[in-house]
């Protein structure tokens, strides 16, 4: 592929970011994100493989996407999952690698991902008391989450990223104590609207509402004027992002349902099963894993086969995901108790977030 062309879709938003979900599988069952009984997995021999994922790597990285993140299901729970990494930050044009993880296997990975050239990690962590972990998690300890962070901060992983998905009535009575959490490790913490994806149901806590509490608790709340992040341009992160006037800590919003930030999208998801997804919130899917087989004669060697594909599927992403008047639809749904026809047909633990 000796022509450059630059990956973008149909409104001419350029795609950089590529979001790659390395399993569906999970050591926890977040009630945001899948049933408790778990869902139906994806067999082994349809999970796409490294090699077929580095391939596309090195495809689109010619064309531009230049920053990868890894997200599962629980990516810790992959095997090879470090060298596999080290293989990504090799690729010439990949310069950022970020991996989000529930932070239960983090401790003993840190060091090695680290080693591995992993740049930056993002740790969900839902609740700082034992028995509201559990009631949203179903599995796991909270101290093995917190002893990951701790860890990654200090192998050397900067920034540190929190995230944290508010749920009213479950955990919105914790806003207060993940900021001071923050403040006194000099985290990036970042509140996530929740989104009610694959048939789960819950009233989100808005990031206006956050930010509202905050700033009735500390005075020197204000916006970050330097949103950058490392190398990455302002306009590469969607969260809005505040610091305090006495602490190094972060505190971002990022607010899918009350202001969505499609208008400057630049991702592109690829699942466990190897399906290209233009938008987290439409379930039209690209079967890239057929094309990328080696087996394939029609695509064994032709890269240009592969990347025309994958041009011609992001001229078919909406201009905008309409997230809000579908979750309001859905509501009334569940309401009446229609909810056989769920509009977002596939959990998280699929999509990758």
């Amino acid at each position: 592929m000796n022509i450059y062309r630059s990956l973008a879709d149909g409104f001419g938003r350029k795609v950089t970011y590529l979001r790659i979900s390395v399993t569906d599988r999970c050591n926890l069952r977040c009630v945001y994100c899948m049933p408790e009984e778990g869902v139906k997995l994806v067999s082994h021999a349809d999970v796409l493989s490294y090699e077929d994922i580095l391939r596309l790597v090195n495809i689109l990285s010619v064309h531009g996407i230049s920053k990868i993140r890894i997200t599962g299901g629980e990516p810790l729970v992959r095997k090879g999952i470090t060298r596999f990494i080290k293989d990504l930050s090799g690729i010439k044009g990949v310069n950022d690698i970020a991996m989000t993880t529930n932070g239960l296997l983090l401790e003993p990975f840190a060091a090695e991902l680290f080693d591995a050239g992993l740049k930056r990690v993002n740790i969900s962590l839902d609740s700082l008391k034992e028995d509201v972990f559990l009631r949203i998690t179903r599995l796991g300890r909270l101290n093995d989450v917190l002893n990951g962070i701790y860890r990654a901060k200090e192998v050397g992983f900067y920034p540190v990223k929190v995230n944290a998905v508010l749920i009213r009535n479950i955990n919105d009575g914790e806003i207060i104590d993940f900021v001071n959490f923050a403040r006194a490790h000099e985290f990036n913490l970042r509140f996530i609207e929740y989104m009610p994806v694959g048939l789960n149901a819950g009233e989100t806590v808005t990031s206006k509402e956050v930010e509202d509490r905050i700033k009735e608790a500390f005075s020197g709340f204000m916006p970050l004027n330097d949103k950058s992040d490392g190398n990455l341009s302002v306009n590469a992160s969607v969260s809005k992002d505040f610091t305090f006037s006495d602490n190094k800590a972060v505190i971002g919003f990022i607010s899918p349902l009350s202001k969505h930030f499609c208008e400057g999208c630049s991702r592109l998801r690829l699942t466990a099963s190897g399906k290209l997804r233009t938008c987290l919130f439409y379930d039209n899917e690209y079967d890239i894993k057929k094309l990328l087989d080696e087996n394939n004669e029609n695509t064994a060697g032709n890269d240009d086969i592969i990347f025309k594909y994958i041009e011609d599927a992001l001229k078919q992403k909406k201009q905008t995901h309409l997230f809000n008047e579908k979750a309001e639809n859905f509501k009334n749904r569940i309401c009446s108790g229609d909810i056989d026809t769920g509009w977002a047909n596939d959990y998280m633990n699929k999509i990758g977030g």
